[in-house]
């Protein structure tokens, strides 16, 4: 857990290996800094890994993602479906959240490979290793 500056900020992360999960939360003021940290953690995990795994990232108490934060979220993402994710999910805080970043990333969230929600509960995870033998048999 982190936690610094004069708005505290903090990120919580846990490996939940029944569920083959990584989970992150970020909470208040989010900077360049604190989403590398953060994103080179979640890496370290998903380099672990020897089998497929999801991702929940709950950005959704995050008060603000200072510039370039939201860059460094972009490309952990891309890193995790790139080794091993089976499926990224993120929680936002509203709606017209849900559109902007399904458009931004619009083919993987086509592809089944990302989804954006408000409740972590309305997410329907498919077994990791069903969905690679669903992509090894296309």
């Amino acid at each position: 857990m982190l936690a610094v500056g004069w708005m505290k900020t903090v990120y919580l992360m846990s490996w939940i290996e029944e569920e083959a999960m990584i989970e992150a939360s970020l909470g208040g003021r989010v900077t360049k800094e604190e989403m590398w940290v953060l994103a080179e953690e979640l890496k370290d995990v998903a380099r672990s890994m020897s089998q497929p795994f999801k991702v929940l990232l709950d950005c959704s108490r995050a008060k603000r993602l200072e510039p370039g934060a939201n860059d460094i979220l972009t490309n952990l993402k891309n890193f995790c479906l790139e080794n091993g994710a089976a499926k990224v999910v993120t929680v936002v805080k509203d709606e017209a959240e849900i559109a902007d970043r399904t458009h931004q990333r619009l083919q993987f969230v086509l592809e089944g490979r990302e989804e954006y929600v408000l409740d972590p509960a309305s997410v329907e995870w498919e077994a990791p290793a069903a969905q690679q033998s669903i992509r090894i048999a296309s």
